[in-house]
């Protein structure tokens, strides 16, 4: 899992609001609605269940500790959505205590490694990189308008981006993938047919359609912009210029936890 800073997560509870305005003006959809497009549940469903479904997040101490404002962010964001949540006062395994005897029915939690929401009764679990994934193809889709054969390129094939090939392919999208280890590129065109993209540059002169899952900085330019590139950028730090950011900032989908979070939860209840 990405290491995220205290920094990025410290206001995210009073700024959800102009966020999710701005997602809605970008994409025409809330943080809401992305979120069950893209775990494929009615939000009808999602409120009904938000009513009987108190939510616990865990923090947890294991590897590098606990990131400050992490767990105060992701309560935010569940809150946001419309579930009663708490933070427990306790962590790791007396936090996981806590939470089940407060009566939470689904908890998140996470290490360095592993970023998980538990759904306690059904012993159904949401991974963030799959959430993540899904949330910002979901994301990527209502940029552009349709995704079925248009062109798609994914810029990193880790653990997010890999992820993004298989539902992009789900949509029927031409996928083309990079990543500076061809290996990982190699793994995806035998078990999805996608394209191998071997010059980045060529890549990005080819495709205005971008699913950015790298942690690499800077590596999308200004003279990689067009007029109608759409970008949905899960990797942390933003891999955009500033000058390329200035360019394509309305058309930009990018936020450190918002819609791996809130696509966790529905993905959790459905």
């Amino acid at each position: 899992m990405t290491r995220l800073t205290s920094e990025s997560l410290m206001h995210m509870a009073e700024e959800l609001d102009e966020y999710d305005m701005g997602l809605l003006r970008k994409t025409g959809c809330t943080l809401r609605e992305i979120a069950c497009q893209a775990a494929d549940v009615p939000e009808a469903d999602v409120r009904a269940v938000s009513i009987s479904t108190p939510v616990a997040v865990i923090p947890i101490t294991s590897g590098e500790g606990v990131i400050g404002y992490f767990a105060q962010a992701v309560q935010s964001i569940v809150n946001y959505i419309g579930f009663t949540s708490f933070v427990t006062n306790e962590y790791d395994v007396a936090g996981l205590a806590e939470g089940i005897e407060r009566g939470a029915k689904i908890i998140f939690l996470a290490d360095d490694d592993c970023f998980v929401a538990i759904n306690l009764p059904r012993g159904l679990v949401a991974d963030n990189a799959e959430a993540t994934a899904r949330g910002y193809v979901t994301a990527l889709k209502c940029l552009s308008g349709e995704l079925r054969n248009r062109k798609v390129l994914v810029i990193g094939a880790g653990l997010v981006g890999s992820k993004a090939v298989r539902f992009l392919k789900r949509l029927g999208s031409k996928v083309a993938v990079f990543d500076i280890d061809q290996a990982k590129t190699e793994v995806l065109a035998r078990e999805y047919g996608v394209i191998r993209e071997e010059n980045f540059i060529e890549a990005l002169q080819q495709h205005t359609i971008l699913l950015d899952a790298s942690p690499a900085s800077e590596i999308i330019q200004a003279e990689h912009i067009k007029s109608d590139t759409v970008v949905a950028a899960c990797g942390i730090p933003l891999g955009l210029s500033s000058e390329a950011y200035s360019l394509v900032k309305d058309r930009l989908v990018h936020d450190p936890l918002q819609i791996g979070v809130a696509t966790m939860l529905t993905m959790a209840v459905k």
